[in-house]
């Protein structure tokens, strides 16, 4: 695992920690619904990436995303265009 997907699995792991304190890294592949996330929850998933990377998104995006593996797909991308 890259330095920068490192950082991404620790900040998503960080949101979702929030509400099960239990979860690991294989949980990272389970989609969204699984999980009890708000529109404000994602939208703070969202900004907490973005701070941790030092990039800027589209929240119009990650708004659709099923699964929160294409949250790192998404933000890996806008990290290694930098």
């Amino acid at each position: 695992m890259s330095d920068v997907e490192s950082r991404i699995a620790d900040v998503m792991l960080a949101k979702l920690r929030e509400r099960e304190p239990s979860l690991g890294p294989a949980d990272l592949a389970r989609p969204v619904a699984d999980f009890d996330l708000d529109s404000l929850d994602l939208v703070e998933l969202h900004q907490q990436l973005e701070r941790e990377l030092q990039v800027k998104g589209d929240l119009r995006e990650t708004a659709g995303f099923a699964f929160l593996n294409d949250f790192s797909a998404y933000f890996m991308k806008l990290a290694s265009e930098g």
